[in-house]
């Protein structure tokens, strides 16, 4: 009898210990990144752009956050998601579409949008965090294009056209006013040296 209750009360630990498990929920993460940075060949990265000493510049390079559609759409009350460095726990979720909307009307209201093969946290100003991927160090070529432009996608982009030279862009960063050169604002392309052949700044004009 006794051997019969001490397996009852196993039984009854692991069943609660379950249910714990349950009501905790998962852990939905981002993601890993996929960026090569040893095979950029013709991509177009979002990048941070620092000056070093001897005309030498820091490429802080980044990628979208994102998440395997089964992830979200399989997401339930209980469970947390990190995003954007922080981890939420999900109160609420609300249908909009093919999108989803998490903790509705609360301060940790956040919109995960369907991009088919993957979801994006839209926050404010329809950003998306951006994951550091790693860093590169160069020296800075003279010849570099630099297209400075309006927001992409703006009726003015071409028409406000703007065109600097690599030689210009050592100047820029020694003395960066206002936006400066970051992942809010620049996109670099890479040759097939991985070395940058294009670079482009959106928002306002340089000096």
């Amino acid at each position: 009898m006794k051997k019969w209750i001490s397996i009852m009360a196993a039984l009854a630990l692991c069943l609660a210990a379950a249910a714990c498990a349950c009501a905790e929920g998962r852990t939905i993460s981002p993601n890993p990144v996929t960026l090569d940075l040893e095979n950029l060949e013709n991509r177009c990265v979002r990048t941070d752009v620092e000056y070093k000493e001897d005309n030498m510049m820091r490429l802080t390079l980044y990628e979208p956050e994102r998440f395997a559609p089964e992830a979200i759409q399989n997401t339930q009350v209980g469970d947390v998601i990190i995003t954007n460095g922080e981890e939420v726990a999900i109160s609420s979720i609300e249908k909009d579409g093919p999108d989803y909307v998490f903790n509705k009307d609360t301060e940790t209201e956040m919109l995960f949008c369907d991009g088919v093969r993957y979801f994006e946290h839209v926050m404010e100003g329809e950003e998306v965090p951006w994951v550091k991927v790693g860093t590169l160090e160069m020296d800075i070529p003279a010849y570099l294009p630099i297209l400075v432009t309006k927001e992409p996608g703006s009726m003015e982009e071409m028409e406000k056209l703007e065109v600097r030279y690599g030689e210009e862009l050592k100047t820029l960063l020694q003395n960066q006013e206002g936006e400066g050169f970051n992942s809010r604002n620049v996109d670099v392309v890479f040759d097939n040296g991985n070395k940058p052949s294009l670079m482009r700044r959106y928002g306002a004009p340089l000096p």
